[in-house]
């Protein structure tokens, strides 16, 4: 047979399907298996050079061709395609944008939804760590939990403590008489409660309470990943749906009955969880042939992304304290999943392909120090820069933020995350850069 007679049949498609694929893949910066965290503050994207010694079937070949109606090959959806890539494009600009959104409105700017930037950090969160973990249980039929939450302690901790102990040592020479109150819960990621418990004061650390839910989250997420896992997608997908219905339902019982304040609602694990459950749900859902069809519909259009937005906005500003603190961010929370899933398909778009420039995808690498650090960036701005037009004040807050975040990057994280690979399994995770953390802020 001549190489051309092969031409159109199935045979030549899935080989030209493999081609591209593996370009496209190729081009994908790696990424890390702990960086999405509360943005997640972090977001991890990964990249595995180890090899499985066993054979393995290729598991995500790209559709770029159309199938010949006798083709026995099954075209993947987009999105399934996109999952099993290394690194997940535009989730580093969404990350930077998130915790922009967090910055403004600490600065001052009290219009923006600065919460909003928390629950994309927390949707984010579930969502990217979620994948992480069907990816390693594809490649091995299990998970480490002693390496999960070994990289987790190298990617989260060593930034976590020095900032505390830096910003409490601070309280603690000014005379801050606080500081003594803030140490057990700072040091054992309780600060949501204690904030929920205390009405939220404005301490130099109060704004961790989104990495105590965070680290609550990693904590108990694995065990039960490891029960939904080993059955099928649908029942996972449902016992994911019926969590987020209960945690809803048990924080709008709370808040509307008067039984919780504010701070409560909004600060409280048992109160937020159904919000990264949403990211564990769109994880798993993904891998159901027919959510890629939906998918498909949300992506028609590179406009749509824009309605969402337009939908979590009005959502978020337009509704009543009632709502907002009951239903209203479990709303927000899937007006998030559905606008990750767009960007995701979408990135390759000219409206879209911003997300992906470099300068945001820096911003979004060191998004999790950015995090812990814009309180400081925004007071040395203040000293340097007392009086002037707010716009200059708050790009020299900006300024001082990214630099005090770069420091905390290079100098205490980046030394940390190269111990991971010591504990990745079968080396699949070996010369990763860690996820950079999905840690919410808030």
């Amino acid at each position: 047979m001549q190489k051309n007679d092969l031409i159109g049949s199935p045979q030549h498609h899935a080989s030209q399907i493999r081609r591209e694929t593996n370009h496209e893949c190729a081009q994908s910066q790696p990424c890390d298996d702990n960086d999405v965290i509360s943005y997640s503050h972090e977001g991890e994207r990964t990249v595995h050079d180890g090899r499985d010694p066993r054979p393995q079937t290729p598991t995500s070949l790209r559709a770029v061709v159309t199938f010949p109606p006798n083709s026995t090959i099954t075209k993947p959806s987009r999105l399934s395609e996109l999952l099993g890539c290394r690194h997940l494009p535009a989730l580093d600009g969404l990350r930077a944008c998130a915790v922009f959104v967090v910055m403004a409105y600490h600065f001052g700017f009290s219009t923006i939804p600065g919460d909003l930037g928390v629950t994309a950090f927390f949707v984010l969160s579930g969502f990217l760590i979620t994948w992480l973990l069907l990816k390693e249980f594809d490649r091995s039929n299990t998970v480490s939990l002693r390496d999960f939450y070994m990289r987790r302690l190298l990617r989260i901790f060593p930034a976590y403590y020095v900032f505390l102990a830096v910003s409490l040592g601070f309280d603690h020479y000014r005379g801050d008489p606080r500081v003594h109150d803030l140490v057990l819960p700072g040091v054992t990621y309780l600060m949501n409660y204690y904030n929920a418990l205390h009405g939220h004061p404005p301490t130099s650390i109060a704004h961790a309470w989104s990495l105590a839910i965070e680290e609550q989250f990693y904590l108990l997420w694995p065990a039960l990943f490891l029960v939904l896992v080993r059955r099928p997608a649908r029942q996972a997908v449902a016992v994911l749906v019926g969590l987020v219905t209960l945690f809803a339902a048990w924080r709008s019982f709370l808040f509307l009955t008067g039984r919780v304040t504010e701070a409560y609602a909004y600060n409280a694990f048992d109160t937020r969880a159904d919000i990264l459950a949403l990211g564990c749900l769109l994880a798993f859902a993904a891998r159901i042939e027919r959510v890629g069809v939906w998918c498909g519909r949300l992506t028609a259009s590179s406009a749509l992304p824009l309605i969402t937005a337009g939908l979590l906005i009005l959502s978020r500003t337009r509704g009543s304290r009632d709502y907002h603190y009951s239903v209203g961010f479990t709303i927000d929370a899937l007006l998030v999943a559905i606008l990750i899933v767009q960007i995701l398909l979408l990135h390759d778009r000219r409206l879209w392909r911003w997300l992906d420039h470099p300068v945001l995808r820096y911003l979004g690498a060191i998004s999790y120090p950015l995090y812990l650090y814009h309180i400081w960036g925004f007071g040395l701005a203040r000293k340097l820069v007392p009086a002037g037009p707010i716009l200059a004040r708050a790009a020299a807050a900006v300024v001082a933020s990214i630099i005090l975040a770069s420091l905390s990057y290079y100098a205490v994280e980046r030394p940390f995350m190269r111990l991971k690979a010591r504990f990745s399994t079968n080396g699949a995770t070996r010369g990763v850069r860690s996820w950079r953390a999905a840690v919410a802020p808030p």
